[in-house]
């Protein structure tokens, strides 16, 4: 009891402002408000603060890329609604040369049509959305769940695997190309670039799901433009062409240091009638 009176008296003597002795001091209602509300400011400022210093705002600089003569890997995960063996992949730089080696993708064939727990999954992530507005600043994202998709459950039931997946790291060099995936076995022609084999009449059809498209290290937390997207053709001759602007990222936190890249898409569809004189290439690129 002795120390703690010894403290108290340690702490009014360094407190050097001069108090109204309590004999001069009258309480009243509208006192013990303004003195609530003072506090009440307080607190809200003192959390503010806090909260200020807990999430740092991101800072971005831009820079030019130095490392042009590296590698760009391009991982893709995308299912298409045909046979793999009707289908050819390949990524092409705008000289019709192949820069990049396709050999690496995976091919399984899956049911196209999603399991229920799937279904249920993407609609919690709110996939289909429009993103663009959703997500308007790398702020925002921090911290979101990837939106990978779940393992699918079928109960036990018998569907049919009418689809390909083709998923897997593609290197490829750091130059304008294509990436494309067409009807018909992708065929490199010595001297001649490359071509698309297909024979007999077959049905096509390129509805297709992108479950995951990055370019470079996937980061936890940041937005890829194409993840989730499913489209349906409503007929055969149906041609998805996504046009993407690729930027160079280095994404620094206090746990995470790391290359990346983030991109920018624009997207065109079209139905290709060739006695119209509309052509093009049927597939995705």
């Amino acid at each position: 009891s002795t120390q703690s009176t010894g403290l108290g008296e340690i702490i009014k003597n360094i407190d050097a402002f001069p108090k109204v002795e309590e004999s001069y001091v009258s309480t009243s209602s509208f006192g013990g408000i303004v003195t609530l509300i003072c506090w009440i400011g307080i607190a809200a400022l003192l959390y503010s603060e806090i909260n200020y210093f807990l999430s740092p705002n991101l800072e971005y600089k831009y820079t030019v890329d130095r490392e042009a003569d590296q590698k760009l890997e391009i991982n893709v995960d995308m299912t298409v609604a045909m046979p793999c063996n009707l289908l050819g992949a390949d990524v092409l730089d705008i000289w019709g040369q192949n820069i990049g080696d396709t050999e690496l993708l995976k091919e399984e064939l899956v049911p196209f049509e999603l399991a229920e727990n799937q279904k249920m999954f993407l609609k919690l992530q709110g996939a289909g959305q429009d993103k663009g507005q959703d997500h308007a600043r790398l702020e925002d994202l921090i911290g979101d769940r990837s939106m990978k998709l779940v393992p699918r459950d079928d109960h036990g039931k018998a569907v049919p695997k009418d689809a390909c997946r083709l998923h897997g790291r593609i290197p490829v060099d750091k130059v304008k190309g294509n990436f494309h995936i067409l009807s018909g076995r992708s065929v490199q022609l010595p001297g001649m670039g490359h071509a698309h084999l297909q024979f007999g009449n077959v049905q096509k059809n390129f509805s297709h799901r992108i479950d995951g498209l990055t370019f470079g290290n996937r980061v936890q937390g940041m937005f890829y433009a194409l993840d989730g997207e499913h489209k349906i053709a409503p007929t055969a001759d149906y041609s998805y062409q996504y046009y993407i602007q690729i930027v160079p990222t280095k994404y620094i936190t206090d746990d995470i240091n790391v290359q990346t890249y983030q991109y920018t898409v624009e997207e065109q569809v079209r139905s290709v009638d060739h006695k119209a004189g509309n052509t093009a290439q049927l597939g995705s690129s």
